[in-house]
């Protein structure tokens, strides 16, 4: 091989290096962690925001709670009151309140027949200005009614005046008590006459058309107050001669009897107690009661040795009966849903020996051997209509239109019969199971079903708080 040479006859050696042009490239190198810790934070952050965009299952404690069943009536009050009368005609003030207790010999009213006994005291510098005691006797009145009154009860305003004016009749009253010996002691011929207390007891002066009312007069036409009315004795300043002035109740022994309706005698009449409320004060009661029918109504008689002062200036007095009273189950109306069931007669749900089990006998026949196979099947059920005859069972127990057998009976029934229950999901045991319920009353938010129901709802079971936000048998995590 000849050697190559230039026109200098100089040697040239060729480098074994490759000459071929060499190939850039723009592209950068790609760091492959920071793209999978991209990847996780984007999967995180669509995670988060669908998580809080998703109501998340809320768990509800069920609640007990007592439930009275009430309704209301009206009572009669039915007291032992003496009458006594004036027989003196004139101008009337009392010493003592509506409602004291006196003793025999106590001043209880006087009789100003020419009514010029303030003259009297006026003219000896004797004058009488009300104190802070009085005020404040006057003020307890008025806030007692500030706590009553409401604008369906407007007779309270008459109760307010009657009470105003009895407390400053009291006052102007006490006034001429005070005074008394100079008057008596007076030369004057005042006309002017002292009574005195002829028995011990407490003293009342309320009157009314009923007065001298007994249990015996009681009657349907008691409670008619077409032609009924009342007074307070006190108010008639001027009393003619032989008029009633006051009452005197010489033992604290009254009677209450209670008009009621056919449904409320016939609900109550069993019972030897009567648990009510006198609702014009608010006062709870439970007495023995006793029953009766008169002239076509219906009538409870309650007697008390106590609280009788306390309506002393009443004769009708408003009742609230309790009927009943059980436990019930509060629950939010959010955690109710329904379920589907298979309804089968009673009878073909039995106790297998052999299987240590309740359950259905499966009958199963063979086309092709043409033999007939029965097959026990275990199972629980929802809920038993008693007065129906059925059970309610799952509707994966069974394919629509299979039969079972009575082995008693020996009869057939073709399951078919579906029907409907309103439940909630029970989560005790970390999963949805669908528990039946019996509502007794209910509102927008909550609703109340009876407790300690087989196959039901017991106090502090946990349920789910919105039932369309999870299925049955679900764990719950």
């Amino acid at each position: 091989m000849s050697r190559p040479v230039n026109n200098d006859n100089k040697v040239v050696r060729l480098s074994k290096k490759n000459n071929a042009p060499k190939i850039t490239s723009n592209v950068k190198n790609i760091n492959i962690g920071v793209v999978i810790v991209a990847l996780v934070f984007i999967y995180l952050l669509i995670y988060i925001i669908s998580g809080l965009k998703k109501e998340h299952l809320s768990i509800y404690e069920v609640q007990a709670i007592s439930m009275s069943k009430n309704c209301s009536a009206e009572g009669v009050i039915i007291r032992n009151e003496n009458n006594y009368y004036t027989n003196t005609a004139g101008y009337t003030n009392y010493y003592v309140r509506n409602g004291s207790k006196v003793a025999v010999g106590d001043t209880i009213y006087s009789i100003d027949e020419s009514k010029k006994v303030y003259d009297y005291l006026n003219e000896n510098g004797i004058t009488y200005k009300i104190n802070d005691d009085d005020i404040e006797d006057l003020k307890k009145y008025i806030f007692e009614f500030n706590e009553k009154y409401n604008s369906n009860n407007f007779e309270l305003v008459y109760d307010l005046k009657n009470e105003l004016y009895s407390e400053i009749t009291n006052i102007a009253d006490s006034y001429l008590l005070n005074n008394l010996n100079l008057i008596v002691d007076s030369s004057n011929n005042l006309n002017f006459n002292i009574f005195k207390a002829e028995q011990s007891g407490t003293v009342s002066f309320f009157n009314d058309s009923l007065n001298g009312l007994t249990i015996e007069n009681v009657s349907p036409k008691t409670f008619d107050k077409t032609d009924y009315k009342s007074n307070t004795l006190y108010e008639a300043e001027i009393k003619e001669n032989n008029s009633l002035v006051y009452k005197i109740i010489d033992d604290e022994a009254w009677t209450i009897v209670i008009k009621l309706t056919k449904e409320q005698y016939d609900e109550l009449s069993g019972n030897n107690t009567l648990k009510f409320k006198i609702k014009n004060d608010g006062l709870q009661l439970s007495k023995p009661c006793t029953f009766f029918m008169k002239d076509g109504g219906y009538f409870a008689r309650v007697d008390l040795t106590e609280y009788m002062i306390r309506y002393i200036k009443f004769r009708f007095i408003d009742i609230e009966l309790d009927l009943s009273s059980e436990e019930g189950l509060k629950i939010p109306y959010s955690s109710i849903t329904t379920k589907d069931f298979y309804m089968i007669p009673s009878a073909y749900y039995i106790y297998n020996e052999e299987a240590d089990a309740d359950g259905f006998t499966l009958m199963e026949y063979n086309i092709e051997t043409k033999e007939t196979h029965y097959k026990f099947i275990p199972c629980d059920i929802y809920y038993e209509d008693e007065e129906k005859g059925v059970v309610y069972v799952d509707q994966k127990t069974f394919d629509y239109g299979q039969y079972i057998y009575s082995m008693s009976e020996e009869t057939l029934y073709q399951v078919s019969v579906v029907g409907s229950l309103e439940g909630v999901y029970n989560v005790n045991k970390g999963y949805a199971v669908f528990r039946r319920i019996d509502i007794i009353s209910k509102n927008e938010d909550y609703c109340i079903v009876k407790g300690g129901s087989k196959r039901g709802l017991n106090a502090h079971d946990h349920i789910v708080l919105h039932s369309e936000l999870i299925n049955e048998n679900v764990q719950i995590y």
